[in-house]
């Protein structure tokens, strides 16, 4: 499994609280290859946005934009749902990123954000790297440890503590659930009980590579400041 696990993941979550994602923005997508997996899995709308794109062709249904997260170039209150994965941690000052994906999310709408887990023992387990790239990757990681430097303004991948992001989408969002136990269950199915004790007893928050959160815009709550209004 790679990027189609946390895709698949959000496509059961906007399905499970009955959002009708008739539009979709995908953060940080760099191609075709998410959007076009949720727009076959949602139907309707995606359009992805990234500071660089690739040159996959999109499927029908499917727009790639060049943008910041920090600030993006739609109408307040224009998505259903807004996907986020592993974009936040490479973004100064993520809190813009977040109150931006709030600002273009209707009411009652739903964003899903998943980083890096800032107090992970070991890192990069379940994506599609080799193994020696992972092994790289943690020694780096363990550098900035090292060093002092466990910060993603330091340049680490560090990523967030799940409480952190939480406190982070929902001054966005309004409000905002940690869904970090229900995606490790949902990728790996046959491990779901061994997961499920690690989040009851604690021992995922160290064990976890990655936290996941879902914000949901209340109806009423102003969109957040920010962005272009075109």
């Amino acid at each position: 499994m790679g990027f189609d696990s946390e895709a698949a993941f959000f496509c059961q979550q906007v399905q499970a609280r009955q959002v009708r994602a008739r539009r979709v923005l995908a953060i940080g997508c760099g191609g075709a290859d998410e959007p076009s997996f949720m727009a076959a899995r949602l139907g309707g709308t995606v359009i992805g946005v990234d500071l660089t794109l690739g040159d996959r062709t999109p499927r029908p249904g499917v727009h790639l934009v060049r943008a910041d997260a920090r600030a993006l170039p739609f109408r307040a209150e224009v998505f259903d749902a807004v996907y986020c994965y592993h974009v936040l941690e490479h973004v100064p000052g993520p809190s813009r990123a977040t109150d931006e994906a709030a600002r273009v999310t209707k009411p009652g709408g739903v964003g899903l954000f998943g980083t890096p887990n800032k107090a992970r023992v070991v890192g990069y387990l379940g994506g599609r790297a080799t193994t020696a790239e992972k092994i790289r990757w943690n020694l780096a990681d363990y550098g900035f440890r090292l060093r002092r430097r466990w910060s993603n303004e330091q340049g680490a991948h560090a990523g967030f503590r799940l409480a952190e992001l939480d406190r982070l989408v929902r001054r966005s969002f309004g409000s905002s659930e940690p869904v970090s136990q229900s995606y490790y269950e949902h990728k790996y199915a046959n491990a779901a009980p061994a997961w499920r004790m690690a989040f009851r007893i604690g021992l995922a928050a160290l064990l976890a590579p990655s936290v996941y959160v879902i914000g949901r815009r209340g109806h009423g709550q102003a969109p957040a400041a920010g962005g272009s209004r075109d």
